[in-house]
């Protein structure tokens, strides 16, 4: 299967060279032909029409198509369209110039050969000069759009490279921050464990059935950008339970789901980070505990997550906590700059309130 996968990816790439090189064709056969057609109308227009004159402008189109073709050939072969823009535009116009002379003579041989009269094989300098100026408006009206196309394809594919370099930094900087945070709250649920294993057996027990379900939880959701929230809501279910076994009496919890909000997604251990940030910060400092509440609602198209607690929030600059640095990292990466993170105190009852903000259209 893998191998299968593998494929793709030169099969896409091979599909994507036949197509271009069919549309090459395709114009090519377009151009000189509308050329053609343009140079008949014109001789009959000025009453100058005659079969030897029309054969020529055949020959000068089949012409065209194999001196433009080599020119191609050579661009590719020499990356001339990846010099810079003022040395690329110097060859372009030296090529025009070639070109129509090359064209010029091509087409004084194909005369000669067809009546076989040397004397319409002329090399007066004004009569050549005319000829190549002549000859280079098509040319160089090929050219044109050759390089144009070119360099927009230059550009679109850098810009692509550029979005796919972008893409992967992002990618391995949220699978850091996930793994950043994945020890950081297992570790303090071990510890309450821990705790309990010689004062509370059965206890214990019961808080290794809730961690396993988070160490459960912790090795899916670094497979997933975004989950349910209802997702995120049991396994926090399980920690505060399992924090509620370790503090006692100490700690009191209260959560408040809106029906609408459980089927939204948000980023995974988002919630538990921050119930974990609470009890850490809030409650664990605290000789009598405290409270945390957890609220979800939707509000003006956005789901406005909140967990408050017990205690007093003071930032000190250059100490901030790895959990809520990477909440606010993780929000930005994920929803470019259109959710919200801020930690507010709330003096009426001494409590201190963390609010996610997140659009619920994505």
């Amino acid at each position: 299967m893998a191998a299968k996968i593998s494929l793709i990816p030169g099969l896409l790439q091979k599909a994507l060279t036949v197509s271009k090189n069919r549309a090459y064709w395709a114009c090519q056969l377009f151009g000189w032909g509308t050329f053609v057609v343009y140079e008949i109308v014109n001789q009959i227009g000025l009453n100058m029409f005659s079969w030897p004159g029309a054969l020529l402008m055949v020959a000068a189109a089949v012409l065209g198509i194999a001196i433009t073709h080599l020119y191609r050939y050579a661009i590719q072969r020499w990356r001339v369209l990846e010099m810079p823009f003022v040395r690329m535009s110097l060859l372009a116009l030296l090529a025009v110039f070639a070109m129509s002379f090359v064209l010029f003579l091509a087409l004084s041989f194909v005369t000669v050969a067809y009546t076989g009269e040397l004397s319409n094989l002329s090399f007066e300098s004004r009569y050549v000069f005319m000829s190549v100026l002549n000859w280079s408006r098509y040319l160089f009206v090929w050219v044109l759009i050759y390089h144009l196309y070119g360099l927009m394809e230059r550009v679109n594919r850098g810009t692509i490279e550029r979005l796919s370099y972008e893409n992967q930094l992002k990618n391995v900087e949220l699978q850091n921050l996930k793994a950043q945070i994945n020890p950081h709250f297992l570790f303090n649920a071990l510890n309450s464990v821990k705790a309990l294993t010689h004062s509370d057996p059965k206890r214990a027990g019961d808080a290794v059935m809730m961690l396993s379900d988070l160490l459960r939880y912790s090795l899916n959701y670094e497979k997933q950008t975004l989950v349910p929230l209802s997702d995120e809501l049991a396994v926090t279910r399980d920690y505060l339970a399992l924090e509620k076994i370790r503090f006692n009496h100490r700690l009191e919890y209260n959560i408040e789901i809106e029906a609408a909000a459980e089927r939204l997604l948000v980023p995974p251990i988002l919630l538990v980070t921050l119930a974990e940030n609470a009890i850490k910060h809030g409650i664990a400092t605290a000789v009598e505990g405290g409270w945390v509440r957890i609220v979800a609602r939707v509000e003006e198209e956005q789901l406005r997550l909140q967990v408050s607690n017990t205690g007093f929030f003071a930032p000190q600059p250059g100490r901030e906590g790895i959990g809520l640095a990477n909440i606010s990292r993780r929000l930005d990466m994920l929803y470019s700059g259109k959710a919200g993170f801020t930690i507010q105190n709330n003096p009426d009852d001494r409590s201190v309130a963390a609010t996610v903000t997140i659009p619920t259209a994505q």
